[in-house]
């Protein structure tokens, strides 16, 4: 049996904050807060721990009975308790630093001995792209995550460590499980823009800059809406060009009138990030649901939000087999579709291959389904991963190429375009439930 878990779009599970003292959201009717309300709501017994008066939202922590006091309050839309979220620490196939470096080059005669294994870069001609000139200079990512391994030798060069944050209590972002365990966030922005520098891997956008925002625990596999709307207002008022958001909720998130509220508090974080030409990135999830036939009782979050582009995930079967030969655009086994959530498909892996014998791939032996997985940064050394998760940072990563073709700034709507229009139209003619627009392609958007 494979010991693999893919390494889902942060798969999570709806709990209630389990602090004494509750956390909620507050919305007011008006896209402002300002210092007079939030003294009513002191008033009223609520500590307003962080306020965003550009979206009219605050974060308040008070009693249970604070809802009820604030019901009348004419000012306010709604006070919502926090939810946290549950997410499952995916199992991978990990890879030391020494273990990686005891093999000779790549047979494509790069340096970076990990790059012959990224088959996605060849799924949406990254490689042209670059030969074009674009490789993300002057365009900037926010990798909302579960943090990053700071000292990594192919992320540093690229990392602003200055801006890294964590809303998660108690973590910073450079707080990370030891190798062998995996790191989701390290793992992503590997994908996005590790470094073309002789070691490991390359980043989509190798000359981006990129920081950590932790929204998700690496150690308890928890989050909550508050830490991503946090993290979306940070990485926006910080300078982030393109927002990753590689997490959602496992099964879909059931929708009722307190998560209906949640959900409405993220979507003013997600649309005043696009009204500061910041793009927001997210992966569709991996629960393979077709969201066109379930109704209105479940969304997937974050990347149903309206204004985020929802990534689905493709993969070949058997890909170390024959390498010039693979079909690299097979749906993952498990990606989540629908027409009305999906608007790109990229690289995601999967462990799908029925076999169990070894396959050789530049020097390196593992069973063969092992290659058909996204090989990028971790902890500690690298690793092979699946999951829209791995789709979204490749969407990422190449909108940070057209956004520094363009000078390091350009109009959200002008980016999706071009995402969009050089996708390549798979599927059904026409947008289609599994690949929405087609899968990415860097060559095509950027000529």
């Amino acid at each position: 049996m494979k010991c693999l878990t893919l390494a889902l779009a942060v798969s999570a599970a709806l709990c209630a904050g389990q602090s004494q003292a509750a956390t909620y959201l507050v919305q007011a009717r008006a896209m402002n807060f300002d210092a007079a309300l939030a003294s009513r709501i002191q008033a009223q017994g609520g500590r307003v721990v962080a306020r965003y008066p550009e979206i009219g939202v605050a974060i308040v922590e008070a009693d249970e009975q604070f809802p009820a006091r604030t019901a009348g309050m004419a000012e306010l839309q709604s006070t919502t308790r926090d939810r946290a979220l549950k997410f499952d620490v995916p199992e991978a196939v990990p890879m030391s630093f020494a273990d990686a470096q005891a093999v000779s080059p790549p047979n494509t005669g790069d340096n970076d001995f990990l790059f012959d294994m990224q088959w996605g870069f060849d799924a949406v001609n990254v490689p042209e792209a670059w030969e074009a000139g674009f490789r993300g200079a002057g365009a900037t990512v926010a990798v909302l995550d579960s943090g990053l391994d700071c000292t990594h030798p192919d992320l540093v060069a690229n990392n602003l460590a200055a801006l890294n944050a964590s809303f998660v209590p108690g973590e910073t972002a450079c707080q990370v499980p030891a190798f062998p365990a995996f790191n989701h966030g390290t793992h992503v922005a590997g994908t996005i823009a590790a470094a073309d520098n002789g070691t490991g891997v390359i980043g989509v956008a190798p000359q981006a800059k990129f920081f950590a925002v932790k929204v998700l625990s690496a150690i308890s596999g928890s989050g909550s809406f508050a830490g991503i709307l946090q993290g979306i207002v940070y990485a926006t008022d910080n300078g982030a060009d393109v927002i990753n958001m590689s997490l959602g909720v496992r099964g879909g998130l059931p929708i009722n009138r307190d998560t209906r509220e949640l959900v409405s508090a993220v979507q003013r974080a997600v649309l005043y990030a696009r009204r500061n030409n910041s793009i927001v990135i997210a992966a569709a999830g991996n629960d393979g649901i077709d969201y066109d036939t379930i109704g209105q009782d479940a969304m997937a979050f974050p990347a149903g939000v309206q204004g985020v582009v929802a990534v689905s995930a493709t993969a070949p079967v058997g890909w170390a087999l024959n390498p010039a030969a693979a079909n690299l655009d097979l749906p993952a086994s498990y990606t989540n579709t629908g027409r009305r959530l999906i608007e790109l498909a990229a690289p995601g892996g999967d462990s799908a291959y029925p076999g169990n014998e070894n396959c050789t791939v530049a020097g390196r032996t593992r069973p063969c389904w092992v290659f058909d997985l996204v090989m990028s940064t971790s902890t500690g050394g690298w690793s092979w991963a699946g999951g829209t998760s791995m789709a979204s940072p490749h969407v990422a990563g190449v909108a940070a190429l057209v956004i520094g073709a363009l000078g390091g700034e350009a109009n959200v709507g002008r980016v999706e375009n071009y995402l969009l229009r050089g996708a390549d139209d798979l599927g059904a003619p026409g947008v289609d439930g599994i690949y929405g627009h087609g899968r990415l392609n860097a060559e095509a958007t950027l000529d």
